[in-house]
C-alpha cells in the first residue's frame, strides 16, 4: 500500500487506501462542537480532586464557558471520581493514634462480659432547624487521604442532650440549657447515671465518657472517684470506638423525618426524647456486640479512622 503524499492524510484519502483491502469504513457521525477541551477537562478534575471544589465552583473558579451540569458530565465520565457524603471526624495527631492503638491492644482480649457491664454516654446537640450540615463533594477514589470534615457546634436555636446506654437499656435523656460545664456535667451524671447504676448494676459497673472539659475537669474526676465509679481510659477523638455515636446517626433520620423542622425547643424536645425511648433500644445489643470488631478495626488502621 502506497503511503498517501501527506503527513495527515484526510478521512478521504484514508478510504481510498483501506477500501481494497476489505476494510470496514466507519464514518464518523457529526455533532455539536465540544465545550470543553482536553486541557479543560484535566483542569476541572484537578480542581475537584485537590481543591475540593463544586460543580458550580468549578464554572465560577475556571471561568468556563458551560453549565454546571456539563461539568458533573466530565467528571462522572472520568471513571475515578464519586460524589460521596464527607464522613463527619475529626483529625487525629500523633499522640492520638498511639493511644487509640494503645486502648486497642489492652482492651481487644477483654470478654464480652465485660462490654456488657459498660454504660456508654455522649452529648448531643439538637438544632431546631435540622440536622447538622452533612456536606457532600467529588472525591477522588485513586486518592488514599479520606474526605473527613471536623464537626463544629454553633449557633442558636439549639438544645445540649446527654444520654447513655448499656446491655441493661438506655439512662434517662436530660437536656441541658446552655453550655456544659464541670458543674452541669456533675448535675447531670447525678440525675441520670447514678440512678441508672444503682438500678441496673447495683453500682459494679463501668463508666465511659470521652475527653471533653467538662469530663476531665479535676472536680469531676475527684467526684466520680468520691462516688466510687469506675471510669474507662477512654482514648481521644475515638468516636468510631463509641457505639452510641452510631444512634446519634439513626435517631436524626427520626427527629428531621421529611426535612421537618421546629419552631419551638420544647416541640424539639419531645420528639426527641420520643425517639430516644422507641428507636434507640432496638440498636443497642447489635452495636455494642460490635465492640470487639471495633478494637480489631482500630489495629487494623494502625489507629486511624475505621469504618465505625
Amino acid at each position: 500500500m502506497t503511503r498517501p503524499d501527506r503527513s495527515r492524510p484526510s478521512y478521504a484519502t484514508v478510504s481510498h487506501f483501506l477500501v481494497p483491502t476489505g476494510h470496514r469504513i466507519v464514518r464518523k457521525k457529526p455533532g455539536p462542537k465540544r465545550l470543553l477541551s482536553c486541557k479543560s477537562e484535566r483542569r476541572i478534575i484537578r480542581a475537584v480532586s485537590v481543591d475540593a471544589l463544586t460543580s458550580g465552583q468549578v464554572v465560577h473558579e475556571l471561568h468556563l464557558q458551560c453549565s454546571a451540569r456539563t461539568v458533573r458530565r466530565t467528571l462522572q465520565a472520568a471513571g475515578f471520581l464519586r460524589y460521596k457524603r464527607v464522613s463527619r471526624k475529626p483529625s487525629l495527631s500523633y499522640d492520638n493514634i498511639r493511644k487509640r492503638l494503645a486502648f486497642a491492644t489492652a482492651f481487644i482480649a477483654k470478654p464480652m462480659a465485660f462490654w456488657h457491664q459498660v454504660v456508654f454516654s455522649d452529648e448531643k446537640i439538637w438544632s431546631c432547624d435540622g440536622p447538622f450540615g452533612s456536606s457532600q463533594r467529588w472525591v477522588d477514589c485513586r486518592a488514599k487521604s479520606s474526605s473527613y470534615a471536623r464537626r463544629q457546634h454553633s449557633g442558636g436555636g439549639k438544645v445540649h442532650m446527654w444520654a447513655g446506654m448499656s446491655l441493661r437499656g438506655l439512662t434517662m435523656a436530660v437536656f441541658v440549657e446552655g453550655g456544659l460545664n464541670a458543674v452541669k456535667y456533675q448535675q447531670v451524671l447525678l440525675e441520670a447515671l447514678l440512678p441508672f447504676g444503682l438500678e441496673m448494676y447495683d453500682f459494679n459497673y463501668t463508666f465511659q465518657q470521652d475527653n471533653a472539659p467538662a469530663h476531665t475537669a479535676n472536680s469531676t474526676k475527684a467526684w466520680l472517684d468520691a462516688l466510687g465509679v469506675t471510669v474507662l481510659p477512654w482514648p481521644a477523638r475515638s468516636l468510631d470506638l463509641n457505639p452510641i455515636e452510631n444512634i446519634w446517626g439513626v435517631l436524626p433520620r427520626v427527629v428531621y423525618r421529611k426535612g421537618r423542622q421546629f419552631a419551638r425547643v420544647a416541640e424539639l424536645k419531645a420528639v426527641v426524647l420520643a425517639a430516644w425511648a422507641t428507636v434507640a433500644q432496638k440498636y443497642v445489643v447489635p452495636l455494642l456486640e460490635s465492640m470487639p470488631r471495633r478494637l480489631q478495626a482500630v489495629l487494623d488502621a494502625r489507629g486511624h479512622h475505621t469504618k465505625y
